[in-house]
């Protein structure tokens, strides 16, 4: 993801010239010291009571002079801004800095602790500087996070050695400043999926030329079954040792709909599906959506989103060019499942309505609950109409884990049965989908992805839009 569109910037600097209101003093060690080593004098007081007094009068020292040196760190709080240097994107670490400038003529010693949300880890916890008279200092640290969303950092805690050594004041810098988390499309897991769809499905791509003007795209591919051997691409296929075909397509931009259900069935969490334990039907969705629209604009297709439950939440128009895929990034990187119904007849009429083009229609939604998915299988066969449906979902393994499971009690009996019924509607809703003409992709959270690019490769390969 930090080799994404510069459209895409880091998080602006959040300034911390204002200190707020309550501080808070903390003895030291030294203070504490003092104050015990006054209590022998009350056993000199002898009935007189001048040894309660010399402690009173010990003790209120010790009170006065810590009081002048809170005073005194007061007037010495530094300056603070927060950097964040890199984009966050979850699960890897990202630059950020604590620029301190200390605008008097002494030394401060200070130690500092951001305050980040729960859903924000900072590596070290607390940052520790000494100041020279009208030093700045860097002090970096790192950010990361698991759940993609919009989230806020807090102020920032400084904490002040006093010179007499009696104690410690700690502020608060003001330094509130949003952050967003995107999700890591387009890292790690998106170098492997572009791996695997080279070797498993697109050999190559390149131009050609034809006798009469007017240029072809021709995709390089394995062989299979029904090919005419008139297409085979005979030096591909030598250097290859394998059967390689060459698929031509006339040059034409084509526009994808990706339209994301953010419906109470998207808020599921897989059972440790992909090595992500915890992550919801949504975040795969979203993964594969995105990975789907950024091959797609490399192929020079018109990519638009529909992000959409109980009603349209956000729309991007179709576009193209690697900026384009800011835009989808930005539209979507924070949704986020809601407890509500989908309307899919809205989002039938809403399609209808914005996207008078032919285009990929590409539904990631949920067939586990048949009230749920029937809805979505009829609006998907309306748009048939006019558009090339597709629907893309998440396999099940927890339901047919326990469908298959051996019965121990009566419990076991009644979990059995259960989804072995969840089951039975999934099959009759994909029978529905199957006989209504529209595409299904059915793969595991890991292959999710991989499956939905390698659909929309066939369906460009066999000119089905």
């Amino acid at each position: 993801m930090s080799s994404a569109s510069p459209a895409l910037r880091a998080a602006p600097a959040a300034h911390g010239a204002e200190v707020a209101a309550r501080d808070r003093w903390l003895p030291g060690r030294r203070l504490l010291l003092l104050a015990a080593l006054g209590l022998p004098l009350a056993l000199l007081d002898g009935g007189s009571g001048l040894g309660f007094a010399a402690v009173f009068a010990f003790d209120g020292a010790l009170v006065l002079f810590s009081w002048l040196e809170m005073r005194h760190l007061r007037s010495r709080v530094p300056r603070v801004e927060r950097h964040v240097l890199d984009r966050l994107v979850t699960g890897r670490s990202a630059r950020a800095e604590l620029l301190v400038h200390n605008p008097h003529a002494a030394t401060v010693r200070v130690r500092l602790r951001d305050t980040p949300p729960p859903e924000v880890s900072i590596q070290p916890a607390e940052l520790d500087a000494q100041l020279a008279p009208f030093a700045r200092v860097r002090l970096p640290y790192g950010l990361s996070a698991e759940r993609r969303g919009s989230y806020a950092l807090g102020d920032v805690y400084v904490q002040l050695e006093g010179p007499l050594g009696l104690g410690a004041l700690r502020t608060r810098v003001a330094a509130a400043q949003p952050v967003r988390v995107y999700p890591d499309v387009l890292g790690t897991r998106g170098d492997e999926l572009r791996l695997r769809l080279r070797d498993q499905h697109t050999v190559g791509t390149r131009h050609v030329r034809q006798l009469g003007g007017g240029g072809e795209f021709a995709q390089l591919r394995e062989y299979v079954a029904g090919d005419p051997f008139r297409d085979l691409d005979w030096k591909s296929t030598a250097k290859r040792r394998r059967p390689v075909t060459r698929v031509l397509q006339h040059e034409r931009s084509q526009t994808i709909l990706l339209c994301l259900d953010v419906g109470r069935m998207m808020a599921g969490r897989m059972d440790e599906s992909a090595g992500r334990a915890g992550v919801t039907k949504l975040d795969h969705a979203l993964d594969a959506a995105l990975m789907l629209a950024w091959f797609a604009l490399r192929q020079g297709d018109h990519v638009g989103l529909v992000v959409f439950g109980a009603n349209v939440s956000a729309y991007v128009p179709p576009g193209r060019g690697s900026a384009h895929y800011a835009r989808l990034l930005e539209a979507s990187y924070d949704a986020q499942a809601q407890p509500t119904f989908v309307d899919f007849r809205s989002l039938v009429s809403f399609v209808r309505t914005r996207v008078k083009k032919r285009a990929l229609v590409v539904l990631f939604s949920d067939l586990l609950d048949e009230e749920h998915a029937m809805p979505l299988a009829e609006s998907a066969a309306v748009l048939r109409q006019k558009h090339l449906p597709l629907c893309v979902t998440l396999e099940e393994p927890v339901a047919a884990r326990l469908a298959d499971a051996a019965v121990v009690d009566a419990s076991d009996v009644y979990a059995r049965a259960a989804a072995a019924d969840l089951l039975v509607d999934r099959e009759r809703v994909k029978a529905h989908l199957t006989k209504s003409g529209v595409g299904l992709v059915e793969a595991p959270a890991s292959e999710l992805a991989l499956s939905t690019v390698r659909r929309y490769l066939e369906i460009k390969a066999k000119h089905a839009l």
